[in-house]
């Protein structure tokens, strides 16, 4: 897949499983953001489906900070073509898969901090990434692009300093991703808006309230907040107002793709809450893993205690139907890495999505939806 080129059609385009594409229809159906809250898809798709189902929003959703700006715009015309040519021969479904090798727990956390003082610090690597041809030319101790496989290059272990470089260049092409995309985009109206019809400072009170009666130990000291309105009525009036909605982010200051966060998100109309999560690479590398197996005996195991949590928290009983699943997020199946489940419980006309960390026995994300 071709990821610049924004405006064929996305499922053709993508190759993934029936199952996964049926789900990306009914999240977008229900008017979950891209990923939905959880970024249950994040990848490169993420952004797309930014782009393509909602509008040229998916990618830029947090802005730079003013020195990280400054650099993506000081990039002379012959870096932002080599990026541009990185972003049209990848053919990588998942992010990772543009990588020469996964990260481990230990490099994802360590990226994250260090992405905090990249962007909000202007910590900033001494070199930019090395650029090879052939695979044989790749020295194997430096982070080097090579153009015959098109897959940036890791050692087998990563100093804070290649790190930054690793940032930088991820930083710098999804800059130019970003810069395409506007491009393409057409003049047709966007369902994200800025919030006019109530307060931000409320709703990150509301927020706050919200998340902190769900994760008792969440704190919100020297975390930003970020305030967006989707609001799809706005775009089709014909399709009504049950999907318009507010978001409510907490980051830590500088806080970007590979940091845990906090996200609540709400009913334009009403306030009542859709749903609210605590997640990111940061947070998902520091979870217990467990084999595909014992995944599997948890989802049973652990069933008893969601449902206990799930009635404690919000007063719903004995579900009429249900189903659950073994769930992979930053992991692809078959590789035995599992770390959370899925249960999804039906209420009357109510359906409670509840996705539930296996090793320390609490709720990652809890998604609210009504008929």
């Amino acid at each position: 897949m071709n990821r610049s080129e924004l405006n064929k059609d996305l499922f053709s385009n993508i190759e993934i499983s029936n199952k996964v594409k049926k789900e990306l229809y009914e999240n977008c159906k229900k008017g979950k953001r891209a990923g939905d809250i959880r970024f249950r898809y994040a990848t490169a798709l993420t952004a797309l489906i930014g782009v393509i189902v909602f509008g040229c929003t998916g990618i830029g959703a947090a802005a730079y900070y003013q020195s990280v700006q400054m650099r993506m715009e000081a990039m002379p015309e012959t870096e932002i073509q080599e990026y541009a040519l990185d972003l049209e021969t990848d053919t990588s479904v998942t992010i990772d898969g543009a990588y020469s090798r996964k990260l481990t727990n230990l490099e994802n956390i360590r990226v994250a901090e260090l992405e905090r003082k990249y962007n909000a610090e202007g910590l900033f690597p001494e070199e930019d990434v090395k650029r090879v041809a052939t695979l044989a030319e790749w020295d194997g101790k430096s982070v080097c692009y090579v153009e015959e496989d098109h897959k940036l290059h890791l050692p087998d272990e990563l100093t804070d300093e290649q790190i930054l470089t690793f940032i930088d260049y991820q930083t710098k092409k999804d800059y130019v991703m970003e810069e395409e995309a506007k491009e393409d985009a057409d003049d047709s109206p966007s369902p994200y808006m800025d919030v006019t019809d109530i307060s931000e400072d409320k709703l990150i009170e509301l927020a706050q309230k919200d998340l902190k009666y769900l994760f008792k130990d969440a704190t919100f000291d020297g975390w930003e907040s970020e305030v967006s309105a989707f609001k799809p009525s706005a775009v089709d009036p014909q399709e009504g107002t049950s999907h318009d909605m507010y978001f409510v982010y907490f980051r830590p200051i500088g806080g970007s793709s590979y940091s845990g966060r906090y996200v609540a998100v709400y009913n334009m109309n009403n306030l009542s809450l859709i749903g609210a999560a605590h997640d990111g690479k940061e947070l998902w590398a520091s979870l217990k893993s467990y084999t595909e197996a014992e995944a599997a005996e948890r989802l049973v195991a652990d069933r008893a205690k969601v449902l206990s949590t799930v009635k404690a928290l919000y007063g719903y009983d004995c579900p009429d139907k249900e189903w659950s699943e073994v769930y992979y997020n930053y992991t692809d199946p078959g590789e035995n890495d599992v770390r959370q489940n899925r249960y999804v419980f039906t209420y009357g006309g109510t359906e409670v999505d509840v996705m539930w960390n296996i090793g320390n026995e609490e709720i990652a994300s809890i998604e609210f939806f009504n008929d």
